[in-house]
């Protein structure tokens, strides 16, 4: 079971231990994602990401192009003030937008 430590998910390991475990662009635009969406409450490559267990092929250089999409997509709801509708109630898994 995961619990944090180095090796167990590739967002953590980048994020917590700054381990380059994916392709440059894609590291970018999780990087860029957790700048934005980092908040009270808000953990977009944590408690929160939408997009699991994808990260796990992304790691392996599997689904970039679909990666690309989802994640751009997101940066773009993020810096519009949004994102609500993308990241998940870790509880519920919908969307945090449907949970309130």
């Amino acid at each position: 079971m995961p619990n944090g430590k180095l090796g167990d998910n590739p967002l953590t390991d980048l994020i917590v231990y700054g381990r380059h475990v994916f392709p440059h662009d894609i590291e970018a635009f999780l990087i860029r994602i957790q700048e934005l969406g980092r908040d009270l409450d808000r953990y977009p490559l944590g408690a929160n990401w939408p997009y699991s267990p994808l990260e796990f092929d992304w790691e392996k250089g599997e689904g970039l192009d679909k990666a690309r999409e989802l994640l751009q997509h997101f940066i773009s709801m993020l810096e519009a003030g949004r994102g609500d509708e993308v990241m998940l109630d870790p509880f519920t898994r919908r969307s945090i937008a449907d949970s309130n």
